[in-house]
């Protein structure tokens, strides 16, 4: 889930990190609010580039016109009308702090710029070090790489210690990235985040029931989709996006892994399918109904299903895509994928998996990538169109 500023700052709230004052007006609620002239205006959004938008002023000699015009661009864009309304800060320096997760490696990187403020990474500068995935970083670890950075001499001390609380935070709260910027320096060295965006792991979020980011959930909400929204709440992850096939599959790495094989064949994935973290209850039925649905819009050209299994037994989801393919045939031509450890072969193999929705009709594969080129050599013969 990303995290819009007002949940983000909250987060450095709650581990005594240095903000400014603020309060969050819900414009449809709130319809009169008290604002000093030096006050800064920020709609909530989580998007970025908002000061470009004029989403983010000083609410200056009027400013009841100035939360007017916010909140009326917001309601152009069908945003909820909240904005935070911050006390103004006095400083010298932008900097640009972060923390992100590499992927590949599973640790925490930092990243930092003598530099802060809007379209950092077109400013260069921005220097990086990789930490520990399983140690504990500690303030005196971090200065030589904020000395050769550039950093001001006269807030290293201060800014050692607000990083290592800020991979305090990532590792705590299960976040992919948590970005201050611009973090203001004063003239006395003090350190100030002036703006705050993060990420938080949705599939850590059972861990977390304490933290509600009611703000940021509900704008996540309004980009839903109703199909994205129905799934939500029956259990599981659905993502949409303009394409031509409704794939089926589960997990970040092999969906993203799948996509790129039809992206290469000239398709376009239409759906991401996945367990919502923490749910309960198998969710695979309605997940098929969905996929079933979906792919009787006109742009459908088919539907591929591949899985990977590890340890859950398949016999009992393939016995359930049979029984669904008999009673209600797919809407488009079907693609079948699976492999399987002998650990998930407790009843069934996969390559009798394969076999019995082979003799069912439908083409199926062991890898990913026969079942993508079968489905070129259709496309390309015309049987897709036919067939849909």
């Amino acid at each position: 889930m990303d995290l819009c500023e007002w949940d983000a700052k909250s987060l450095l709230r709650a581990y005594n990190l240095p903000v400014p004052s603020a309060c969050l007006v819900d414009r449809e609620i709130d319809a009169t609010v008290e604002i000093d002239p030096s006050d800064i205006i920020k709609a909530q959004t989580l998007f970025g580039g908002r000061g470009k938008a004029g989403l983010v002023r000083r609410a200056g000699d009027d400013p009841a016109a100035t939360i007017d015009a916010i909140g009326k661009a917001l309601a152009e864009r069908g945003l909820p009308q909240v904005v935070m309304i911050e006390t103004a800060s006095v400083f010298e320096t932008e900097l640009y702090l972060s923390v992100v997760l590499d992927d590949l490696t599973g640790s925490p990187v930092l990243m930092f710029s003598a530099q802060g403020g809007v379209e950092i990474e077109d400013n260069g500068g921005v220097r990086s070090m990789t930490l520990p995935a399983d140690a504990q970083v500690r303030a005196h670890m971090l200065v030589d790489f904020f000395v050769s950075a550039g950093a001001p001499t006269a807030a290293v001390t201060r800014l050692v210690r607000l990083a290592a609380d800020v991979v305090r935070i990532f590792r705590n709260e299960d976040l992919t990235m948590i970005e201050i910027n611009p973090l203001a320096v004063t003239a006395e060295g003090r350190l100030i985040a002036l703006d705050c965006k993060a990420t938080a792991d949705d599939s850590a979020r059972y861990r977390h029931r304490d933290r509600s980011f009611a703000l940021s959930q509900r704008l996540a909400d309004i980009k839903l989709s109703p199909a994205e929204r129905e799934a939500r709440e029956a259990g599981y992850v659905l993502i949409q996006s303009p394409g031509d096939v409704v794939l089926i599959t589960a997990g970040a790495g092999l969906g993203m892994m799948v996509s790129d094989l039809l992206a290469d064949a000239g398709f376009k994935a239409a759906t991401f399918f996945d367990n919502a973290g923490g749910a309960r209850g198998e969710t695979a039925d309605a997940r098929l109904e969905m996929a079933w649905r979906l792919a009787e819009a006109d742009e459908i050209k088919a539907i591929m299903f591949y899985q990977a299994l590890s340890t859950r037994d398949l016999a009992p989801r393939v016995l359930g895509l049979l029984e669904r393919l008999k009673a209600a045939p797919p809407p488009k031509p079907f693609y079948f994928g699976l492999s399987a450890s002998f650990v998930a072969e407790k009843t069934m193999t996969a390559k009798a998996a394969r076999e019995a929705i082979a003799a069912a009709g439908y083409p199926a594969f062991e890898f990913p990538e026969q079942v993508v080129e079968r489905m070129a050599v259709d496309r390309d013969a015309g049987i897709m169109k036919r067939a849909g």
